[in-house]
């Protein structure tokens, strides 16, 4: 009786710690740092000149992402994707926006992405501001 009892609390805190590191969090630009876009693709076309940069770089900032990584980035169809890159601090930052294939991320090295946190209202507020 006793070691089933102890066993559930070590899952019970086991799943608490989980969820704790699951839910910490940190925005996706950083707030020391003044970005500049460096180019948008949009439908596999660069359309950073059709789209207003500070309302751009106002959504990304009130975005926020995970703060474990992910790993590299997965494969994804650039057709159906936003890609936007931003030069910050002389190093580029990459922003993946795919809803078809469920990727929303940001990263500095393709082998090690973080997932944007409500990734597909951040991918709706962006489109909306992509030429028709």
């Amino acid at each position: 009786m006793r070691k089933g009892i102890v066993a559930l609390i070590v899952a019970v805190l086991a799943v608490a710690a989980v969820l704790a590191v699951r839910s910490l969090s940190a925005p996706v630009l950083d707030e020391d740092v003044e970005y500049e876009l460096t180019s948008l693709y949009y439908r596999g076309q660069e359309v950073s000149d059709q789209v207003d940069e500070d309302d751009l770089l106002d959504l990304l900032a009130g975005a926020s992402r995970s703060l474990i990584t992910r790993g590299g980035i997965p494969g994804y169809d650039s057709a159906d994707a936003v890609e936007v890159n931003l030069l910050g601090n002389e190093e580029t930052l990459r922003v993946v926006l795919s809803a078809p294939d469920g990727l929303y991320a940001v990263y500095q090295d393709a082998d090690w992405s973080y997932t944007i946190r409500d990734g597909e209202v951040l991918a709706e507020a962006v489109q909306a501001l992509l030429p028709a």
